[in-house]
């Protein structure tokens, strides 16, 4: 059976330049509730985290040089995925 733009999961692995922090937490867990027919995963070590929670992400304690999973599953996951990819690279430091 040929799968549905519904079926569709894109996976993207980021290197952080940068701690993962409030700021682009904050813009993950907008992104993921703008687009509600999509999950977005993070996995960073052993611990994973839904975008949409501000907290969970957060909760992951991802500093500079962790690599992190992104899986997007969902309509249209690989514009979705380079999206998060973009705003886990472009993370800006929490001093700034």
């Amino acid at each position: 059976m040929p799968s549905s733009s519904e079926d569709d999961v894109a996976e993207r692995s980021v290197l952080l330049p940068k701690p993962l922090h409030a700021r682009p937490a904050g813009q993950l867990a907008k992104l993921a509730g703008q687009h509600k027919e999509n999950t977005i995963e993070l996995v960073a070590g052993e611990k994973k985290a839904n975008a949409r929670s501000v907290l969970a992400v957060m909760a992951m304690g991802a500093v500079t040089g962790t690599e992190v999973a992104v899986t997007v599953t969902g309509p249209d996951a690989p514009a979705m995925a380079d999206a998060v990819a973009r705003i886990l690279n472009s993370a800006e430091a929490a001093d700034a």
